[in-house]
């Protein structure tokens, strides 16, 4: 993401500083609570289902939805989150599984490109 780009997203979605994070390695991390800015400005409804679910590892699918002008919400995107002993080293993996799924579906479903959610590196050995 360039810097044009980061600054009209940064003024569409009224983020603040702490809702971005340039990270040393060349990339931009958008934290969760720019994620939900996000969400919320787009009225983006989410649903997950579980497809693994043990101590070791968690994966869910999580899909987007967006309400048409009519009212019915249309499916936008599906995508995939996970959290096990391997990229996760907290002991709340169904919680950083959720949170790296909607930070996916929320960046895609938007259009974004070259942009992670703050998910994507945290809690990793």
């Amino acid at each position: 993401m360039n810097k044009k780009e980061l600054t009209n997203i940064y003024k569409k979605y009224n983020l603040t500083e702490d809702d971005i994070y340039n990270d040393r390695r060349g990339f931009t991390i958008i934290t969760l609570s720019g994620i939900q800015a996000i969400q919320i400005k787009n009225k983006i409804s989410v649903e997950y289902e579980v497809i693994v679910c043990s101590m070791d590892n968690v994966v869910l699918k999580g899909i987007s939805f967006i309400q048409d002008p009519e009212g019915e919400w249309i499916k936008q995107m599906e995508t995939f989150g996970s959290a096990n002993i391997k990229n996760c080293n907290q002991n709340f993996k169904t919680e950083i599984a959720e949170k790296r799924c909607l930070s996916r579906l929320i960046i895609r479903t938007i259009g974004f490109t070259n942009t992670l959610g703050d998910a994507e590196l945290k809690h990793q050995p």
